[in-house]
């Protein structure tokens, strides 16, 4: 009776501790949902750590680190709030807690994204192991209805190296073993399939995106392991396509070396309705005279003819490109922003700004002048580049005006522009989220360079701030 009485004790014990366990690993995510207005559901710059959606901007409210407070409904920094805009800029007492978990990542490609009525994430994973310590170090890719209801973990990664686009309706991402994941965001199941084994790499990151492309373009080895050259891929409304083959999507007496050509994504952009696919394409002949820049625009059918390749440089590569219409781009590199257009027929370029490492953020055309916003040594400014020339444009530089200076933690998000307002973690205040308005700022006055708070303290960083303000008395 005794070692029956015993054993009952013991599976009610095992039965307790399994339940603790579950519950431990396993949030309750609902809420109510957040009156939400989306008549206006127009998305601006995806990817950072603030996304404006219609009248809302949804941002990050500070950066918590991978060991801060992430139970649901705990989380405050960290978490994903939402203020009504006006005129562009955050509205006072408008603040709203949507997701109440800690975002996380340590890619700088990664934030927040919208894509219909979600926003998707990453989170550390709240699972245990076997001490008892949550599993910080591995990764979670979430999604949110814009009204804070409807929470879902979709992926669970080992670690923060992969990130993930949100291309028509399925998230995609790849995984430490390189191979490219699909999931059907429309399907009641969201299974996630392996859509390609062993790519090179995958275009996944945003550059704080408005449109979102529908595909998502990867570089893969050719299939015969003896051939030099490699091969651009896209998936797509559910399929793999080869799109450029370096080698055989070419007229072989065109080829600058019989090898073909290797071939790297740099960027995916949409201009003129059409997905426009940025690469480099170098040869491995004495001379690589095919070395240098080029685009194509595909329209839904990805089919590629070479004819229409367009090629931008010629021996150099920049780092990043920001079209403000078709035939119109500035490009970034290590030590400048050119200025690059077609003159009869060929493009050609010119230096408009000498700065080490410059960050693009912005290029604004306003009544036939171009203005570039770009950070330099930490510190952001806007300058006229270019006034409007015929079909072109013509130099017109003027004096860089300095619009902001703050300390800003780059660990993971750095600066984000929307609209016109710049979005940061602010070092000075224990990296919480901090705003200012960029129309407001008045040139050589460094009060109205002053920012912003923009979200909500946590009860650890006001006591920390407040015991350290006593402790300088």
């Amino acid at each position: 009776m005794k070692k029956k009485l015993l054993s009952l004790i013991i599976c009610v014990l095992l039965v307790s501790v399994m339940t603790l366990t579950l519950v431990a690993c396993n949030e309750n995510y609902k809420q109510d949902a957040i009156e939400t207005d989306l008549t206006d559901k127009t998305v601006e710059s995806n990817g950072g750590l603030a996304v404006r959606v219609g009248k809302y901007l949804y941002f990050i409210n500070g950066y918590a680190d991978a060991t801060g407070e992430n139970d649901f409904g705990e989380a405050v920094k960290g978490a994903i709030m939402r203020v009504e805009l006006e005129n562009g800029a955050p509205k006072a007492n408008t603040l709203k807690t949507i997701v109440p978990k800690n975002v996380y990542n340590t890619n700088t490609k990664v934030g927040l994204t919208v894509a219909g009525d979600y926003i998707y994430y990453t989170s550390p994973s709240i699972e245990k192991d076997d001490s008892g310590n949550a599993k910080t170090a591995n990764m979670w890719i979430m999604r949110t209805k814009l009204d804070g209801t409807g929470t879902q973990v979709l992926v669970k990664l080992s670690d923060y190296t992969t990130n993930f686009r949100i291309a028509g309706n399925y998230l995609v991402y790849q995984d430490a073993e390189y191979s490219l994941h699909a999931i059907d965001l429309n399907s009641k199941k969201l299974k996630d399939e392996v859509v390609k084994e062993k790519i090179s790499s995958a275009m996944l990151g945003y550059s704080y995106a408005n449109a979102l492309p529908g595909g998502v373009f990867f570089t893969q080895t050719a299939e015969n392991k003896t051939e030099m050259h490699n091969e651009i891929w896209v998936f797509a409304n559910g399929t793999t396509k080869k799109v450029i083959d370096g080698r055989y999507s070419y007229d072989a007496s065109t080829l600058a070396h019989k090898n073909g050509y290797n071939l790297s994504v740099v960027d995916v952009q949409i201009i003129g309705g059409k997905t426009r696919l940025i690469y480099t394409k170098t040869d491995s002949g004495a001379n690589t005279t095919s070395k240098g820049d080029y685009y194509y625009d595909f329209d839904d059918s990805y089919a590629f003819n070479p004819a229409n390749e367009v090629r931008m440089t010629s021996g150099v590569n920049y780092t990043a490109y920001k079209f403000f219409d078709g035939n119109n781009v500035l490009a970034s590199d290590s030590d400048s922003i050119d200025y690059l257009r077609v003159v009869d027929n060929k493009w050609v370029s010119d230096m408009v700004i000498k700065a080490s490492s410059a960050n693009l953020m912005n290029v604004k055309v306003d009544n036939g002048s171009v203005y570039a916003t770009y950070l330099a040594s930490n510190v952001v400014y806007e300058i006229k580049i270019l006034d409007k020339s015929g079909d072109t444009y013509a130099k017109a530089l003027s004096s860089a005006k300095t619009i902001f200076n703050s300390k800003f933690d780059a660990t993971w998000q750095g600066l984000d522009l929307v609209g016109n307002v710049v979005y940061f973690f602010n070092s000075d205040v224990k990296n919480n989220a901090y705003y200012l308005d960029l129309s407001k700022v008045i040139d050589r006055s460094s009060n109205s360079l002053i920012p912003t708070q923009l979200g909500k303290f946590s009860a650890e960083d006001n006591y920390a701030m407040l015991e350290g303000a006593t402790s300088e008395k």
